[in-house]
């Protein structure tokens, strides 16, 4: 009964969405290489893409540890002892199998310099985010730091242990995105707002309050468009701006939702949600089916 519980507690630990979220920016950066013509290497491709879902796991795991180790200086269980050790050796296999993976991946290619670089950021974002004295994600930025791991390096890593550069049209396809991830953590968090502030529980829309977060919402989603506007002007092929005229009017729901919150009618949360998931997910969907399959 109690080995039940540590595996209930871990399965909740560990965060589907943000794993499938780093899938899709590597399947996007990858996909980049398709389409420009180039070969993939499928034993590089895969094994980039288990070190990034090891990686994701393994933050999720390590901050569960360190949380538990927080709350066990405050309060006695004999339940949490076992639930840190458990946490604690499941994070640490996690690191033992990337480091194992990351020497293979090293031998395969002649990214050496590149490989180090991109696995010392994912580090970085390992530590500042989850581990003490930072500790940033327990402070509320868990969702800006999943942003940059899911638009920023995911779809970097997978394209550059293919061709060894960076394609300024990847450049051009994931920094829009890169608002609109952040405006679904905000939407995604504002129902439970004052929950979470009763709660001491911090996300990205406790710490700019509930005003300027709406606001920064709906700014976030009109930059989105307006990036990629602006990304066709500078080289983005017509086809590759279709995800976004797509997900426009999901977007549109979003924003409107949340401007009639703010403006004090009843909040719609159900739409809200379903409407900045739709958005987010309907632009990755087309842009991975336009980069593998065109």
């Amino acid at each position: 009964m109690e080995e039940y519980k540590v595996y209930k507690e871990i399965r909740e630990c560990i965060k589907i969405r943000s794993i499938l979220f780093s899938v899709i920016g590597y399947a996007i950066g990858a996909g980049l290489v398709s389409y420009i013509g180039r070969v993939i290497n499928p034993q590089i491709f895969w094994l980039g893409l288990v070190i990034v879902i090891l990686f994701s796991l393994c933050t999720d795991t390590l901050f569960c540890f360190f949380n538990l180790s927080e709350f066990y200086n405050k309060k006695s269980s004999s339940k949490l002892p076992l639930l840190r050790n458990s946490f604690l050796i499941l994070s640490l296999s996690l690191l033992t199998i990337g480091a194992i993976l990351s020497v293979l991946l090293y031998s395969t290619t002649e990214l050496n310099f590149v490989l180090w670089v991109f696995l010392g950021l994912f580090f970085i974002i390992l530590v500042v985010s989850v581990i003490p004295p930072f500790f940033l994600n327990k402070k509320g930025y868990r969702g800006f730091f999943n942003t940059i791991s899911v638009v920023a390096l995911a779809p970097s890593f997978a394209c550059i242990l293919q061709i060894n550069e960076l394609h300024r049209t990847l450049f051009l396809i994931t920094f829009p995105a890169f608002f609109l991830l952040l405006a679904y953590f905000l939407a995604q968090s504002l129902e439970n707002y004052f929950e979470d502030i009763k709660n001491q529980n911090h996300t990205l829309m406790t710490v700019l309050g509930w005003k300027l977060g709406m606001r920064i919402h709906n700014y976030f989603i009109l930059l989105t468009y307006l990036l990629y506007g602006l990304g066709s002007l500078f080289g983005l092929s017509g086809i590759l701006t279709l995800p976004a005229w797509f997900s426009l009017p999901i977007a549109g729901i979003q924003f409107w939702e949340m401007w009639r919150i703010g403006e004090g009618y009843k909040p719609r949360w159900k739409l809200l949600k379903l409407s900045s998931l739709g958005s987010i997910s309907v632009l990755a969907y087309f842009l991975i089916f336009i980069l593998w399959l065109r």
